[in-house]
């Protein structure tokens, strides 16, 4: 029994010492990072636009979606159904209680949501709303005049009345990250490298991948790309890369990340062979 065991032992050693020496051999094996110009000429592309374009580049991936209900962005025309009591702005001004359209509880009441993402509200005047659920400007709207203006919390219904062309913003992640996926980019932020890869849980560490790649469509429609490391060296420069919408993040595998993989797996197995010896 002893004797297995030390056979055990010396064939896990010998089998960690060559996966050591493969990692060694395959570290400098992968693909080559894109040069400055290639960096530039795809810095200069996208962002995609089109709905269409975003169907037909993620439609067909099977990638979950991470988008969730619609957020409202820059640009799309708001619709408010709301009390008309909520319209007065002077005690004088006993016209803005007219029916609009022949009611005389609840009247719509439209607004653009500007360049910065806010409205304007009778009585409440600005509020920030892009990048909100409608269900979240509903309850902003309530806050904004209630219990200031209104005793009671009015019935505040919000729709879009109309949309940007720009209003299905997304980007993917997919490769060796922890759960790929497609996810939404607001009309109001800007997304960096790290933060995207954030919203996929960030990068797999057990197969430690040191490139990536990003893909993007220019002025023309064509497809491009360009790598870059994620090495120690570089990582704090590509991580500030920034991401488009309709960006296509793609960490793939190379012989690095595949003996990496290889490696833990076996070690796992092995370990696991020579903790049943021990009883």
């Amino acid at each position: 029994m002893k004797g297995a065991k030390r056979d055990i032992r010396h064939g896990k050693a010998v089998f960690v010492w060559t996966g050591v020496f493969v990692l060694i051999l395959a570290a400098g094996c992968g693909p080559k990072v894109s040069s400055p110009a290639v960096v530039s000429e795809f810095e200069r592309a996208g962002p995609i636009r089109s709905e269409a374009e975003v169907a037909g580049i993620y439609g067909v991936t099977g990638l979950k979606s991470h988008v969730g209900p619609y957020r409202v962005i820059s640009g799309d025309i708001l619709e408010f159904q709301m009390p008309v009591v909520l319209r007065v702005i002077s005690s004088e001004l006993t016209a803005w209680l007219r029916p609009i359209s022949g009611r005389r509880d609840f009247e719509p009441y439209l607004a653009r949501v500007s360049q910065t993402g806010t409205i304007i509200l009778p009585i409440v005047g600005e509020l920030h709303v892009a990048g909100k659920t409608l269900a979240q400007i509903e309850a902003s709207v309530i806050d904004a005049y209630q219990p200031k203006d209104v005793v009671n919390p009015p019935m505040v219904v919000c729709e879009v009345k109309k949309y940007q062309m720009e209003s299905q913003r997304v980007f993917a992640v997919i490769g060796l990250v922890k759960e790929s996926g497609v996810f939404p980019y607001p009309g109001d932020v800007q997304y960096t490298l790290m933060e995207a890869l954030a919203f996929a849980g960030g990068l797999d560490m057990v197969a430690d991948p040191r490139y990536l790649k990003i893909y993007r469509k220019d002025a023309d429609g064509d497809l491009v790309s360009a790598t870059f490391s994620v090495d120690s060296k570089t990582m704090i420069e590509t991580y500030a890369t920034v991401i488009k919408p309709g960006d296509l993040i793609y960490v793939d595998h190379t012989l690095r990340t595949r003996v990496n993989k290889f490696v833990t797996d076996a070690l796992h197995i092995t370990i696991g062979a020579d903790t049943r010896y021990r009883y």
